[in-house]
């Protein structure tokens, strides 16, 4: 069995994207692939911008005009909607997405299906517009997946799996992935949003992909 390894933020709505687009592509190849779901921190210093919102800091921070802002808010909204995702970015937070990194890494310990814990997080800051670095926020979530409160309240007060998450964007660094989603299979590299055919064509190892 082969493996395809996959980097994401949870910040990222086409991480979102490029991991359902993943799933359709799987469905369409014969050999049994399996996902290596791996962590990567668009902002590795944490978020630049003291706005609250990712609008906010896109417009006093990063240069971007109004018009600009909505003509990216319809292109990831319309690109979401055809993957099934209700994505709305005008009220994503900008936020460290360590600590969710950390929490879905503990649901996978525990049993948790990847997709579902990685589905969740994306889903809470991308549809649902919850604060995920807030440590109550995270532990709702994690009881809602099944964890243990206190063992939610406990990773939150810790360390735990920082490293892992801090391992997972240097792997990623050291390839050269300056765009995520990023899919790594059988030596070759794809990064930034992909559609299922380029998907398909890398797992059934078309050479001719980039």
């Amino acid at each position: 069995m082969s493996a395809i390894t996959v980097w994401g933020d949870i910040r990222c709505p086409w991480c979102w994207m490029g991991r359902r687009r993943l799933a359709a592509a799987l469905e369409r190849v014969e050999r049994e692939v399996t996902v290596v779901h791996r962590s990567f921190l668009l902002e590795p210093e944490g978020p630049q911008s003291r706005d609250r919102t990712v609008r906010a800091a896109a417009l006093n921070s990063w240069g971007v005009s109004a018009e600009q802002w909505e003509a990216t808010r319809l292109r990831v909204a319309d690109a979401g909607r055809a993957d099934g995702l209700a994505i709305d970015m005008d009220g994503v937070l900008s936020i460290d997405s360590r600590p969710a990194h950390r929490l879905v890494k503990l649901a996978v310990a525990r049993g948790i299906t990847p997709d579902r814990a990685w589905d969740r997080a994306f889903s809470g800051h991308l549809e649902r517009h919850e604060d995920l670095a807030d440590p109550a926020t995270l532990r709702g979530i994690g009881t809602e997946l099944g964890l243990d409160g206190s063992e939610v309240d406990s990773l939150l007060g810790s360390d735990r799996y920082a490293d892992e998450v801090e391992d997972d964007h240097g792997a990623a660094v050291a390839l050269g992935v300056g765009a995520v989603p990023a899919f790594l299979y059988e030596e070759r590299l794809l990064s930034g949003a992909r559609s299922i055919d380029e998907l398909v064509d890398l797992l059934n190892g078309a050479e001719a992909v980039r």
